[in-house]
């Protein structure tokens, strides 16, 4: 496996993964999108019973899938950012392959969706769906998240798209910052930040914004990103491994006792509650960025069940999985609205199947139609010279045959 070699403090070296793909982190991406589904699938009417009180607390924080996939993002694009650092195309090739990523298939739902269905449909929308015209700009300039903090059904079958332009406008800068700051600076700058972002999400709070805004705004969340940044960062020049590891583990004993007050108080972690709000999202980051650590690099048992191929299957696919999903939601709720009840087991897992199979159905087709057509335009915007490459992973190859001749 081609690796980026790191010489650290007294001489010692670390050989971090580059330019390749993560089994593991693969896995993490395909949990992180099944746990969003069963947020919005599984939902039970909660009883004394001990059982359904289980279920009702891991369904109530399955919706941090999101946060993982901030965290797992951050940690990703800042790497390639740090390692394509000074090297020609920097801003070209990452703005192009991003873009080659994510907006071929956002823009054709847009396209299908505001464009083309009101022409078949010749006027028999339902009436909300005039928010969804009105509003439509703030979707295709990727600010949706703004409009959305106002309150619900701005967007009707887009709300989830908050999270979309959330990641996509923290790369608007992130790259301008990661290039013209000192490592140590970039470091110190995204401590900061997750250091003040409670304070800032609290006085927001103090001052009249709602949880439902506090939870979209950009800036307000920008702390489960740069978690993952700071992971990136700390494994290019932290001097032990090991040592970063401990660190990691130590933060996440007050990061698992909140959660668990939480779920003893409430049933479970309400998204919307101030506590979860303030202090919950810095808790997830803590705890996602320590879950990708220990899978990335330490390649033991989580990491061998997280590079099973269904989950995956599941990362490569999550992208159009997490934009279809809570469309062919919508319908459901049509039939069952959530608010009544009550809501049986069987009619939890029947709502997850509606859901879930005719998503990775169009998972799959967006994915031959659409992404991967795409994909392949990355040759040409690749980060390094591939004779390069090549000859790194010769020399990969040759250091393997030594060691085990």
């Amino acid at each position: 496996m081609l690796k980026r070699t790191i010489r650290q403090a007294g001489g010692a070296e670390n050989e971090v993964p580059f330019g390749v793909r993560s089994s593991a982190l693969d896995g993490i991406r395909g949990l992180a999108i099944i746990l969003v589904i069963a947020f919005h699938t599984l939902l039970v009417t909660l009883t004394a019973n001990p059982l359904v009180k289980a279920w009702y607390a891991t369904w109530g924080l399955s919706w941090a899938g999101v946060d993982l996939f901030f965290t797992l993002s951050g940690f990703l694009i800042t790497g390639i950012l740090l390692d394509s650092k000074g090297r020609p195309g920097y801003f070209r090739n990452f703005y192009a392959r991003r873009s080659l990523r994510i907006m071929p298939l956002y823009y054709a739902v847009l396209i299908l969706s505001i464009v083309v269905v009101p022409l078949v449909a010749r006027g028999h929308l339902p009436a909300m769906f005039r928010n969804l015209q009105d509003n439509q700009a703030w979707l295709w300039l990727y600010v949706q998240n703004f409009l959305m903090a106002r309150g619900p059904h701005q967007l009707p079958g887009f709300g989830h798209f908050w999270s979309l332009a959330v990641e996509e406008q923290f790369y608007w800068f992130w790259p301008l910052i990661v290039l013209v700051a000192p490592r140590k600076w970039l470091l110190r700058i995204s401590l900061a930040i997750c250091a003040v972002e409670p304070l800032i999400r609290f006085l927001l709070l103090e001052h009249g914004f709602s949880t439902w805004a506090v939870r979209q705004l950009t800036y307000t969340r920008i702390d489960s990103l740069l978690f993952g940044a700071i992971g990136a960062i700390l494994v290019r020049q932290s001097s032990s491994f090991r040592e970063y590891g401990r660190w990691m583990l130590a933060a996440c004993v007050p990061s698992l006792a909140l959660l668990g007050y939480l779920i003893y108080r409430d049933g479970y972690v309400q998204y919307e509650n101030p506590t979860t709000i303030i202090f919950g999202f810095s808790a997830l980051g803590i705890l996602s960025l320590t879950l990708i650590h220990f899978s990335y690099f330490d390649q033991g048992f989580v990491a061998r069940i997280l590079s099973a191929p269904v989950l995956r299957w599941f990362g490569r696919h999550a992208y159009a999985l997490y934009v279809f999903h809570p469309m062919i939601d919508a319908w459901w709720n049509l039939k069952y609205p959530p608010e009544t009840g009550p809501h049986t087991a069987l009619q939890a897992v029947a709502h997850l199947a509606v859901v879930f199979l005719p998503s990775c159905i169009l998972a799959w087709i967006s994915w031959v139609a659409i992404e991967r057509p795409f994909l392949r335009m990355k040759k040409w915007f690749e980060y390094r010279d591939p004779a390069t490459v090549n000859s790194r992973v010769a020399e990969m190859s040759d250091r393997s045959e030594r060691q085990h001749a």
